[in-house]
């Protein structure tokens, strides 16, 4: 292994042009339409999803993990829930959680029971371990033993356990799994060997692609609709909608700033709506909007990327078909 890991990504489509350097600005519907195939990030995120749904509801079927790697923000959580929801079709309820040594990861296999997939985000702790490393190996090594035997005191006497580890694994994490950098250089014959039974999906931090998957996902999944106000009268918070307007000058402000933004993601993208709906609606002071944009901005980038092109971004919310998560109802 020298360099990095995976030695190449894909980031060349079958015609040979560059994903997500379609820097020349999109206008139209037609050209929007085109981030799906084009954009490094969007490319990615497809794999991610694909990924998951291959996991199938036991491990074995398919992949048996999936590692995904990449910028916060960028929706590798949402990509997991989806894949949850369709777990929960099928009866089948995930466990949660983030381990803090290898006593506890294999706690959550044996509560698994051989069924129950296991889902650790921004667990960046598995790949800084060692015997977490190797329980995991054995997790989705299909030539391994899927029962890993533990030494526990079962009604005062030392008995050899079995742990079943034949279940969907999900590890999510905001480290570069591409790069030796920061790595323990003693578990890189680990990494290699975990990551060669399942490549993992990372994610590009590259600002011109994370800007234009942020906006294609405002056109086409309402990530700038939806805004959360106070109820005044002590029940739940109240869920409104923001017109056309607000959103594309959401939008605006997010590409007007995108050399500044401390985190350029959906997430981003959809905060700066939230409060732009709220104070237009009236639940938010103008000055505590400004505080709440002010807080997603830092110092310039010392390597700026020019500022993408506008477009008219009320006509392309109306025109660009939304596409509905797993187990979304549609709604007005």
């Amino acid at each position: 292994m020298k360099g990095s890991y995976p030695p190449t990504e894909m980031t060349i489509n079958d015609e040979g042009r560059d994903m997500g350097s379609s820097r020349n600005g999109r206008q139209t519907v037609e050209d929007w339409l085109k981030v799906a195939d084009e954009n490094a990030v969007a490319c990615r995120m497809a794999s991610a999803t694909y990924k998951l749904g291959d996991l199938g509801t036991r491990g074995g079927v398919g992949l048996r993990a999936v590692y995904l790697s990449g910028p916060p923000g960028v929706g590798k959580t949402h990509s997991i829930v989806e894949q949850e929801e369709i777990w929960a079709a099928c009866g089948i309820k995930p466990l949660r959680f983030r381990p803090r040594n290898v006593g506890e990861l294999l706690d959550q296999f044996k509560i698994a029971g051989g069924r129950r997939p296991l889902i650790m985000e921004e667990a960046d702790i598995i790949f800084r371990s060692k015997p977490m490393f190797e329980i995991l190996k054995q997790a989705t090594d299909p030539l391994t033993p899927d029962i890993f035997y533990r030494v526990e005191k079962v009604e005062g006497e030392k008995a050899a356990v079995p742990i079943n580890l034949n279940v969907p694994i999900v590890v999510s994490t905001n480290m570069d799994l591409g790069s030796d950098v920061g790595w323990d250089k003693n578990l890189l014959a680990d990494r290699d060997a975990l990551f060669n039974r399942s490549r993992p999906v990372i994610i590009p931090d590259d600002p011109f692609a994370l800007w234009e998957w942020s906006i294609y996902l405002a056109l086409t999944s309402h990530l700038t609709r939806d805004f959360v106000i106070r109820n005044r009268s002590g029940g739940l918070p109240l869920v409104q909608a923001n017109s056309l307007a607000v959103q594309a000058q959401a939008i605006d402000w997010f590409t007007d700033n995108v050399n500044k933004l401390e985190v350029i993601s959906p997430r981003t993208l959809k905060q700066v709506a939230q409060s732009m709906g709220r104070t237009r609606y009236g639940d938010m002071p103008p000055a505590i909007l400004a505080e709440e944009l002010d807080g997603h901005l830092g110092k310039e980038r010392a390597d700026p990327i020019p500022v993408p092109a506008k477009a008219d971004w009320g006509v392309l919310l109306r025109g660009m078909p939304k596409q509905l998560p797993a187990g979304a109802k549609v709604t007005a």
